[in-house]
């Protein structure tokens, strides 16, 4: 496949511009819609705008943003487009530059296993957040713990000033800030709590520790939806005590199920994997100390991961488009943008196994090329009897379903 260049970004806007919250998955996507709903119900503040769906879109358009100005967002768009060597052996010296190299190829695989499937997850994980944390904040106003005032800041709806020099920083995930009016008419801003969301598990003291910065780092002053505070109007705490609620939010830790059936269609044999779902009804709370609080949401780190792979996948498919939005490879004449770019993605996943240098890197490129075909909860587990992952096909799952495991002995963990 020849190489063309690969000085185009994607526009982030334009990318997320006809998505739906369909993205996350039926049962997740609808819980995502309504939890944000409730949200903006109660007077959470978003970045950007009131509307449950442009808060989506906005939220996924900041993710890939992120994504592109990294260091190696233009070596994931390489790629995509040149890719790894496609056999096994040295490069051809004619191939050298028009392919990507090995550390190369590496690199862009540990990009997408990390960084950009924890960008999509994290951003998932912190919209589902507010509607919890909304739920905290209305108990303690019922208490008499909060005043009515009180209000939940999401996101970038809040930045920090930094120590030194110019320009704002991100600050805690979510905040509950408190507008109090001073004697000569000025108003101060109390932070009257600071959350910080997980979208894997955390040890209560890295926890706290990140949360006593957040308190901490407030006194430096805010950006508070548009209204700058400076480091003398900033208050941290609230009441006689002047104390600053921490709250911590983490996944739950259920698994997806493992189980699938193989179902008949006119488009021959689909495979049909079982949709995980909550336990719990709702959010768990629980009271920690005199100022901690820890929300456990109803959503696993394994059913937010799951929908951060959809999303990435989705990601590497329309960057492909973009690619081969004027003409695609003469070997894939018939084969639409859309269709090239989910091909290009596949193949590339593919080819970079065949390049691997350690276990570590072909664990990773597996566990992608697995989970990019057969879903996160059957790709990411699909192990041998060391416990490694092995490339999956659909023999290997007609196996499971007959006997439990492979000949190869290669099983769903």
């Amino acid at each position: 496949m020849e190489a063309r260049s690969t000085s185009m970004i994607s526009d982030s806007g334009s990318l997320v511009e006809t998505v739906g919250f369909e993205l996350l998955g039926s049962d997740l996507g609808k819980e995502m819609e309504c939890a944000l709903q409730v949200a903006l119900a109660g007077g959470v503040v978003f970045a950007n705008g009131t509307d449950p769906l442009f808060i989506f879109r906005q939220a996924l358009a900041a993710s890939i943003r992120n994504i592109e100005s990294h260091p190696r967002g233009r070596l994931f768009q390489e790629f995509l487009l040149k890719g790894p060597y496609e056999n096994a052996g040295e490069i051809p010296t004619e191939l050298v530059g028009h392919r990507l190299s090995d550390a190369e190829s590496a690199s862009a695989i540990t990009f997408i296993y990390s960084h950009m499937v924890n960008c999509f997850k994290g951003a998932v994980t912190e919209l589902l957040a507010a509607k919890a944390c909304l739920r905290l904040q209305e108990q303690l106003q019922q208490h008499g713990e909060l005043p009515p005032n009180a209000r939940l800041y999401v996101g970038d709806a809040v930045c920090v000033h930094p120590a030194r020099g110019k320009g704002l920083l991100k600050g805690a995930d979510l905040y509950i800030l408190i507008e109090e009016c001073r004697p000569d008419a000025a108003l101060n801003i109390a932070v009257a709590g600071v959350t910080e969301v997980k979208s894997y598990i955390r040890s209560e003291s890295r926890l706290g520790e990140q949360l006593d910065q957040h308190l901490r780092r407030a006194t430096l002053g805010l950006w508070v939806a548009g209204v700058d505070y400076p480091a003398e109007a900033v208050k941290v705490g609230y009441g006689k005590d002047r104390r600053g609620i921490r709250i911590a939010v983490l996944p739950s830790d259920w698994k997806l199920p493992r189980s699938f059936q193989f179902e008949d269609s006119e488009n021959g044999r689909l495979l049909n994997v079982d949709r995980g779902e909550p336990p719990r009804k709702d959010d768990e709370i629980t009271h920690i100390g005199d100022n901690g609080w820890r929300i456990v949401l109803r959503w696993s780190k394994e059913a937010l991961a799951e929908a951060a792979y959809e999303m990435t996948f989705w990601y590497m498919e329309k960057i492909g488009e973009v690619i081969y939005s004027k003409s695609v490879p003469k070997d894939w004449g018939a084969m639409t943008p859309a269709e090239a770019g989910r091909n290009a993605a596949k193949m590339m996943l593919y080819y970079a196994i065949l390049r691997c240098r350690t276990i570590r890197e072909e664990q990773r490129a597996v566990a992608l090329y697995n989970s990019y075909g057969y879903g996160y909860a059957l790709g990411m587990n699909y192990k041998n009897a060391e416990g490694r992952r092995e490339m999956l096909w659909p023999q290997d799952l007609h196996e499971i379903l007959s006997a439990g495991k492979t000949k190869r002995g290669c099983s769903l963990c």
